[in-house]
């Protein structure tokens, strides 16, 4: 057992409530089959784009939308979705509309520089907001 299932599953008293278990169990196979159902989607997807000789935008926005969507099954289904993966879905649309208007910059260094900026401004800046009272 994890340590964040015993917290999550004990009672008021400290003893394991064995319903919240089984709930926490539940959810823990559903997305267990969410993530294979998804990589099962991403498999036959890059299969047949690649079988069809469909062009990298038509691939990528397909990767997109299984990502995203996994995601969107996930949330409907009460089982915790995680943000990296709809980032990453993002990205693989943002990607796909970047090959689409064939666009002269290439998208590496945009992508870079907007981490960057992204990252100056969460952990960086915001140190007034995390500061030490003492």
């Amino acid at each position: 057992m994890t340590r964040d299932m015993m917290s999550w599953c004990c009672g008021p008293d400290g003893r394991p409530d064995f319903g919240k278990m089984t709930d926490y169990m539940v959810r823990h196979d559903r997305a267990s089959k969410y993530d294979a159902a998804g990589w099962a989607l991403f498999f036959i997807w890059v299969g047949i784009a690649w079988l069809a000789d469909l062009s990298l935008a038509v691939g990528l926005l397909g990767v997109a939308v299984i990502t995203l969507g996994m995601q969107f099954f996930r949330k409907i289904s009460g089982v915790p979705v995680e943000g990296f993966w709809i980032l990453v879905g993002f990205g693989f649309a943002l990607a796909a509309s970047w090959q689409w208007l064939d666009l002269e910059v290439p998208l590496a260094p945009v992508v870079l520089i907007a981490v960057g900026v992204a990252l100056i401004f969460w952990r960086v800046l915001p140190r007034s907001r995390h500061s030490d009272k003492t």
